[in-house]
């Protein structure tokens, strides 16, 4: 874990590949937010790496285990407000859709997924986000 110094106010930082070998995820204390980019967010939930991102989770909810978190955010929404429908790809009109906070259950959602899906990646989808292999 890494700490980025902005001003007064210092965020931790995380890697946590899956979605890109790049991504990190940022924690603030100050305000308890989670902040998973696209690794976590109401949507599709790209998967590059597939054990990559398996290996990202857990240590995420452990991190969250330790701090006090108020809502995990990512970076935009691509849900319905239907839970498990998300919107077409690419739609630019997106009335309906669920607030962007998540908790960290959801996390935990998100771990008990990849272990239905297993070693096989495919599409599958929950009430707040979709588990995507990008191939």
């Amino acid at each position: 874990m890494a700490r980025v110094v902005l001003g007064g106010r210092t965020l931790e930082c995380l890697a946590t590949p899956g979605h890109h070998e790049a991504a990190v995820t940022f924690y603030d204390p100050w305000t308890g937010i989670l902040l998973t980019g696209d690794t976590v967010y109401p949507g599709r939930l790209y998967v590059q790496d597939w054990s990559g991102f398996a290996r990202t989770i857990d240590p995420l909810i452990e991190f969250c285990e330790h701090r006090p978190v108020t809502h995990v955010l990512g970076c935009h929404i691509e849900m319905t407000a239907e839970p498990g429908v998300d919107y077409p790809v690419r739609t630019t009109y997106q009335p309906h859709e669920p607030p962007l906070q998540m908790t960290t259950g959801h996390l935990h959602e998100i771990r008990a997924a990849l272990h239905e899906i297993g070693d096989q990646p495919r599409r599958l989808a929950y009430p707040l986000f979709v588990i995507c292999p990008d191939d």
